[in-house]
């Protein structure tokens, strides 16, 4: 027997002779003695969780955070904790989730044999990808960067337009809107041409979308699955893990991916935000194969179902030298590999670093980063929403400002409207484009997937794009941010303590 489990015995143990003594000496009717029953039984569970918390050996503000919510909520911290706290391990949870052998043989085999030439294969960044990583760097791409939803979904709505073999979608929102509806009678009429369509959407993200959706689509022969459908009322404990890719692949060809989901509300026409700011890529060559590779492994998982791998891998014409990796992340990978890279390229940067995330809830390794490369004069920046979507997240993401901005980092919130982009630029040669935010969720819980791209004229295409969203922004100063409020400060404390488990 485990040391942690002997623990936990020794837990139990001692509760059950403390709660048999209280009812030995004492004289208690029927009712009463159900009370206690009850009363002992909740109070057995509270004291089992607080002891697996703290032997699970969390990040320790994370356990203090649950720590916290039990004693001034107990029975709501507990309720919260069986849906979103417990932290089975990912092999019993996840088992089925795995990087098929064969795919990685096929996209291993793709890279060159000869190392000069490419002097990537000696940068740190690459070696630490390559061993944290399942996916290779790939060097025949051809990258194009889609700033805002319009300019996404007219590439999408042609790409679609142009199947002939197979689409595959993978997103984490999908709405019932005119987009979605728009979308899905072009997936009805691919399907009727006998091209395969494949649908995954999570089952948190899209949990508004009516079953019934689908069923045309489904009529008319494609097929869709929910990721990790959440069972109520049944406690589902996998809960707090989603879905939080955003993959479209046409004909193992042509792929996105980015921070769009499907639905009028990327558009800008929704009635929170007039205007949304975001960024999506549109690959084609080798990197798809990585896309192509991702989603089969989690359609797979999600039905059971493994589809012969040659029909979706299939030879492309692309030559354009620019070198992508697609880096995954996610509660079933052995390492936080998406957290590892934002780290990396923290630590690279010698001039400048320029940050767009949604969410700015670093966990303390990325933090301290931030704060290591601002001292040590790269010029610094984070651009976030300065409108939210998300009340307590804005607050939790302020409670960082004053210790990043005496570091030297500056902090830009955007004004326009919602700014939705998940990119990390540094200096002139590399950039991450893809789906995780800078928060503990996304790094950490969240399935995630990002485009690692070094590319001058893309980083370039991007720094156009961060260049002017600053001047719909407005930069924070440090020391009119010092003099605010107790209540904004104490709203912000607040959010901080309880953001690692938001």
């Amino acid at each position: 027997m485990s040391q942690r489990k002997k623990i936990t015995l020794y837990i139990v143990i001692a509760l059950g002779i403390m709660a048999g003594y209280y009812f030995l000496n004492v004289e208690l009717n029927p009712l009463q003695l159900s009370w206690r029953i009850v009363v002992i039984i909740f109070l057995l569970n509270i004291f089992l969780i607080a002891a697996v918390i703290l032997l699970e050996k969390r990040n320790p503000y994370k356990t203090i955070a649950w720590l916290l919510i039990f004693i001034v909520f107990p029975l709501g911290g507990y309720i919260l904790y069986v849906f979103f706290g417990r932290n089975i391990r990912k092999e019993k949870i996840l088992k089925d989730i795995h990087m098929c052998s064969r795919c990685k043989k096929i996209l291993r085999s793709s890279g060159p044999r000869d190392r000069h030439g490419y002097p990537l294969l000696d940068s740190r960044i690459f070696r630490l990808m390559d061993n944290s990583s399942d996916l290779p760097l790939q060097f025949n791409n051809r990258v194009k960067v889609l700033t805002n939803g319009p300019a996404t979904f007219r590439e999408i709505i042609k790409a679609l337009k142009k199947a002939s073999h197979h689409i595959h979608m993978e997103y984490y929102i999908i709405r019932d809107d005119k987009l979605g509806r728009r979308i899905r009678e072009i997936l009805m009429e691919k399907a009727r041409k006998g091209v395969e369509i494949r649908i995954l959407y999570d089952g948190i993200g899209s949990l508004k979308l009516p079953p019934e959706f689908f069923q045309p689509l489904q009529d008319a022969g494609g097929k869709v699955t929910v990721f990790l459908p959440v069972k109520f009322p049944y406690i589902d404990y996998r809960a707090n893990y989603r879905n939080h890719r955003k993959i479209l692949v046409v004909d193992g060809k042509t792929g996105f991916l980015g921070g769009l989901n499907i639905g009028d509300e990327y558009l800008g026409k929704s009635r929170n935000f007039k205007f949304w700011r975001d960024t999506h890529l549109k690959l084609e060559g080798d990197s798809v194969q990585s896309l192509q590779t991702i989603f089969l492994q989690d359609w797979a998982f999600s039905t059971g179902e493994h589809p012969e791998h040659e029909p979706y891998f299939q030879p492309h014409d692309v030559t354009d030298q620019t070198c992508i990796q697609i880096v995954e992340s996610g509660p079933d990978s052995n390492w936080h590999s998406i957290l590892q890279l934002y780290l990396q390229m923290v630590f690279m940067a010698e001039r400048k670093l320029y940050i767009t995330t949604p969410y700015l809830i670093p966990d303390e390794s990325l933090l301290t980063a931030l704060k290591v490369s601002a001292l040590s004069g790269v010029d610094v920046r984070l651009l976030v929403p300065g409108i939210p979507d998300k009340k307590i997240v804005q607050w939790a993401s302020r409670s960082y400002y004053q210790e990043l901005m005496e570091a030297g980092v500056r902090i830009y919130e955007y004004q326009r409207g919602f700014i939705h982009a998940k990119v990390v630029q540094v200096d002139h040669h590399i950039a991450s484009v893809g789906t995780a935010n800078l928060d503990i969720r996304s790094l950490h819980l969240d399935f995630e997937v990002n485009a690692l791209i070094y590319d001058s004229g893309t980083v370039a295409r991007l720094e156009e794009d961060f260049m002017r969203d600053l001047r719909h922004s407005i930069e924070i100063d440090s020391q009119q941010w010092e003099k605010r409020g107790l209540r904004h400060n104490l709203a912000e404390s607040l959010a901080r303590l309880l953001s690692p488990i938001l």
